[in-house]
């Protein structure tokens, strides 16, 4: 009846609202500096009060005491009264609330669209292991498995799937993008200067577009890294003398 489509929405609409991305840097730029959009979506933050209001108002319809909490705590537990819900005369009004704040909440989400992709889910369910893909919104801590509802953390995963894909080649912003996600602070400038001198070689398409190996970028940074801190050493040496 739309119970099971609360935690998603949930999350997407709270990370639209307080826009958690303002003032995070993105590839290319220097870094740091806030976004021009205003800090707070008060549409989305009004659409997902109006969703935890009806929420709670139809579990405290029921005879038995719901839990408090936030819309995905109370969804559950409406979910486990489904047989008692059914009996209700005014289930019908519920299911055509529930579907009519959702949809306003998705509406809401500027954000919604923005979602990434962190791989199979592996969770342990009836004795097998869930297959399903895992996603979640641009932006937010934690991650979500559609089919299991299973979480995760966002960045624990992002880092997991980057061990895996070393040797994995593409385009200069997604490769900076994902060394900086594993704590490898590339500057762009650097990247290009490597590039062009040589040290990092590009794999050129048949349509003009270039990509690099993730692995060489992050090889070559530890040997400058390395250089410079060889000389930083030789210079205080030198000042000793």
């Amino acid at each position: 009846m739309g119970l099971k489509q609360v935690p998603d929405v949930w999350v997407d609409v709270q990370v639209s609202g307080t826009r958690m991305d303002v003032g995070a840097p993105s590839v290319g730029s220097s870094g740091g500096h806030a976004s021009s959009t205003p800090p707070a979506n008060l549409d989305a933050l009004d659409k997902a009060q109006t969703l935890r209001v009806k929420l709670s108002g139809w579990a405290s319809l029921l005879p038995q005491l719901h839990p408090f909490g936030e819309p995905p705590v109370i969804a559950a537990w409406l979910l486990t009264q489904i047989p008692d819900i059914r009996k209700q005369p005014w289930a019908g009004d519920l299911l055509q609330e529930l579907q009519e704040s959702l949809q306003e909440c998705r509406l809401a989400t500027d954000r919604a669209a923005e979602r990434i992709t962190l791989g199979q889910c592996w969770n342990d369910i009836d004795g097998g292991r869930c297959e399903a893909t895992v996603t979640a919104v641009n932006g937010a801590r934690v991650a979500r498995c559609k089919e299991c509802g299973a979480t995760s953390d966002v960045r624990t995963r992002q880092q997991w799937l980057l061990s895996e894909a070393w040797e994995a080649a593409a385009p200069l912003p997604v490769i900076l993008r994902a060394l900086r996600i594993v704590g490898t602070e590339v500057k762009p400038k650097d990247a290009e200067n490597w590039v062009s001198r040589g040290k990092v070689i590009a794999c050129i398409h048949e349509d003009g577009g270039k990509t690099y190996q993730l692995n060489a970028m992050r090889r070559v940074h530890e040997q400058m890294q390395a250089k410079r801190e060889r000389r930083v050493t030789r210079e205080k040496l030198s000042s000793i003398a």
